[in-house]
């Protein structure tokens, strides 16, 4: 949410200790800042540097969380050559991927207009790691972090997609609906007849 909950030192640590052992590094735009000691990035061009510069700090991989960048600047930027590929187009959102197989990729997404947005980067960074363990035991070879990656923003969009018409709680941002399947309706907040 923005809050800064580590000092200097823990920080140090961290980037010593912890990122030279990571597979998938899922900072925010603030967090990256923090951990390259710079501004955050308010751009998709300072997005895929800081993505670039992190990858630098041992991660096998990073994904760059745009959720944080104005809807114009993420429209506005040229999709990566993979996406480009896959006939997707700029819609609103943009994460930045890098690791050293693909180079830096801009991931494009759909905005869903929501304030159930509490949770979202927790939630996406627990995907990926689901999704990479799914293929540690699956045992069909080599991480593919960004295939974990992908398969975990498609399951965030579906959240999203499920999160849009409720209300859960009294704050300006609600959670996410991760029990989607057992909402009747959907957004009517009716739940179903077995919870």
């Amino acid at each position: 949410g923005g809050r800064v909950f580590a000092g200097p030192a823990a920080v140090a640590a961290l980037k010593r200790l912890l990122l030279p052992t990571a597979t998938v590094l899922t900072p925010n735009m603030p967090e990256a800042g923090a951990l390259l000691g710079v501004a955050a990035p308010t751009s998709v061009e300072e997005m895929r540097a800081a993505a670039a510069a992190l990858l630098d700090l041992g991660p096998q991989a990073v994904l760059l969380k745009g959720g944080r960048l104005p809807a114009p600047e993420a429209e506005a930027a040229e999709g990566g050559a993979a996406e480009a590929a896959e006939g997707r187009a700029a819609v609103g959102m943009v994460d930045v991927y890098a690791d050293a197989e693909h180079g830096v990729v801009e991931l494009r997404y759909r905005r869903v207009a929501t304030n159930n947005t509490h949770g979202a980067g927790c939630t996406l960074a627990a995907a990926v790691a689901a999704e990479l363990a799914k293929q540690v035991h699956s045992g069909t070879g080599p991480l593919q972090p960004l295939e974990a990656v992908r398969a975990a923003r498609a399951y965030v969009a579906e959240v999203f997609a499920a999160s849009a018409g409720g209300k859960v709680g009294t704050g300006l941002r609600g959670p996410l609906n991760h029990a989607r399947a057992l909402w009747r309706g959907g957004s009517d907040g009716a739940v179903h007849d077995e919870l």
